[in-house]
């Protein structure tokens, strides 16, 4: 008993924590929605459990989430909740789909910028689907908010949105008494909703069912990529996408909202000892008997308070980091963030996606074509020559240029080529780098880190040096650890892994 226990402490721990945080977030992003709060439980819970079961990730928290839900708004708002929840099976059906045809890889291909761009264009929706329900009660809304950001600040080991949750309930039953309230939850066993879904606008719901599923792969494969680094671990991309869109169609038919894994819930599930899926499955299990359990105080909750922890949750799904960079990258970087984010408020994700990627293959296609050694770059990153050094020192040569369809490549080369604790990429032949392949190789370099390698880079051009000098890859890496010469390089490996050749 004691050995099973130990086994599976983590998980329990891990469903748990994430169970308590998902709670407020499935009412909020419910009734953000338009859909109501039940539909975001039925969410997390029906549609998290069933993404647990089948994903490819095993430590991946799948629920509502705030990008989800500023897409959502514009579906109800044209459609009704039926054409939510008709869009969000047909995107279920797409994303298995998907899935079998093996795509799940695409999302490693996408341009840094346009990552960054639709990011922070989702997430000034999400704040402004919370701003009617803040301002019913703003008193509510800036006492939630301040006690949030206090817990973020003295409190990091307590979820800090049902801080705010807790605080706002008790302000409003004890002296402001709002009426705007979450009301009755009729959570019960759920029935089929095929009966109020338009299917006579099937072919306008595509449009909408497609937008759903690439934020909802998107989303859900970034996260997938980003618990791979905490855990050491490696997800199956395709397996991940065909459980997301179980997920979505095992939610919209019983009236949930569109779902998908999330970096928050997922870290926190990681960070209080999630190692397996069951953590995922109990996560479903303990917000099922939480709702049950809480049912008459959920009920009492404040409008405002949930609005607080979208916005607050809205801000901290920009990615500031990209902001930073701006001043430091081309112009060509901040100028495809800037138009992707604009036209993810105003049009539509799909287009702001499509028109970012053009615009990076256009900067690309530019840099190729004043390239010195234009004539070669089109090898894309092939690992073309193994240099043994030392028997514990392997130099791995890349050629071409490393732009943000080739950054993959080269991480798979790596994977498939190096068994040795000591790394050299010899940077040698390759004759542009632009931003998205720069911070590429460092959140590579850093994971083979975190996995006991140690990684120099040599060899390094001038406009790719100065790519990663510009970005802050150089200063993160290590100054020691990237050399303008491949052979500083291999002597800074001898020296500091202390080799020496067997006799």
């Amino acid at each position: 008993m004691k050995k099973w226990w130990h086994r599976v402490r983590g998980d329990v721990m891990g469903g748990a924590t994430a169970a308590v945080v998902a709670l407020p977030l499935a009412l909020a992003f419910g009734i953000a929605s338009g859909a109501g709060a039940v539909a975001g439980l039925y969410a997390s819970i029906f549609g998290g459990l069933t993404a647990a079961v089948f994903g490819g990730c095993g430590v991946q928290i799948t629920g509502p989430t705030g990008a989800m839900t500023a897409v959502l708004v514009s579906i109800v708002s044209q459609y009704g909740v039926g054409g939510m929840l008709l869009a969000g099976a047909l995107a279920g059906l797409m994303q298995v789909i998907f899935g079998l045809l093996r795509l799940g890889g695409f999302v490693k291909y996408l341009p840094q910028p346009v990552i960054a761009g639709f990011t922070n264009g989702v997430s000034i929706l999400f704040f402004m689907t919370a701003i009617g329900d803040a301002l019913e009660t703003p008193s509510i809304t800036l006492i939630t908010t301040v006690v949030i950001l206090l817990a973020l600040r003295f409190f990091k080991q307590v979820p800090e949105s049902l801080f705010g949750l807790v605080a706002g309930l008790v302000v409003n039953e004890l002296f402001i008494h709002s009426p705007q309230v979450v009301g009755n939850l009729p959570f019960g066993v759920p029935k089929l909703a095929l009966g109020t879904m338009p299917f006579s606008e099937i072919g306008q719901l595509i449009m909408p069912a497609f937008t759903i599923c690439l934020l909802g792969s998107i989303s859900a494969l970034l996260s997938a990529e980003v618990t791979d680094g905490m855990i050491g671990a490696q997800h199956d991309s395709n397996r991940e996408l065909i459980g997301q869109g179980l997920g979505n169609l095992v939610s919209s038919l019983i009236g949930g909202v569109p779902v998908s894994g999330a970096v928050a819930r997922s870290g926190i599930n990681v960070h209080s000892g999630g190692r397996t899926r069951l953590s995922g499955i109990l996560h479903a299990i303990f917000l099922m008997l939480m709702v049950l359990v809480l049912g008459p105080i959920a009920r009492r909750i404040p409008l405002a308070s949930l609005a607080a922890i979208l916005m607050v949750a809205s801000v901290r799904t920009a990615d500031w980091k990209s902001l930073k960079l701006i001043p430091h990258a081309r112009l060509s970087y901040g100028a495809i963030m800037t138009i992707t984010t604009i036209l993810t408020v105003v049009k539509d994700l799909t287009i702001a996606v499509a028109v970012g990627i053009v615009l990076a293959s256009i900067v690309v296609l530019v840099e190729l074509a004043f390239s010195p050694q234009g004539k070669v770059v089109s090898k894309q990153c092939t690992a073309a020559s193994v240099l043994p050094v030392h028997p514990d020192l392997e130099v791995i040569a890349f050629h071409g240029p490393l732009f943000f369809v080739g950054a993959e490549n080269l991480r798979r080369c790596v994977r498939e080529i190096s068994e040795k604790s000591i790394l050299i990429m010899d940077f040698s032949d390759v004759s542009v780098m632009d931003e998205t392949g720069a911070l590429s190789l460092r959140d590579f370099v850093w994971r083979l880190q975190g996995e006991g390698k140690n990684i120099y880079i040599g060899g390094l051009n001038r406009k790719p040096l100065r790519m990663l000098i510009r970005m802050g890859v150089v200063d993160s890496l290590g100054r020691s650890r990237v050399c303008k010469r491949l052979e500083t390089a291999v002597h800074r490996a001898s020296e500091e892994g202390s080799l020496s050749w067997p006799e």
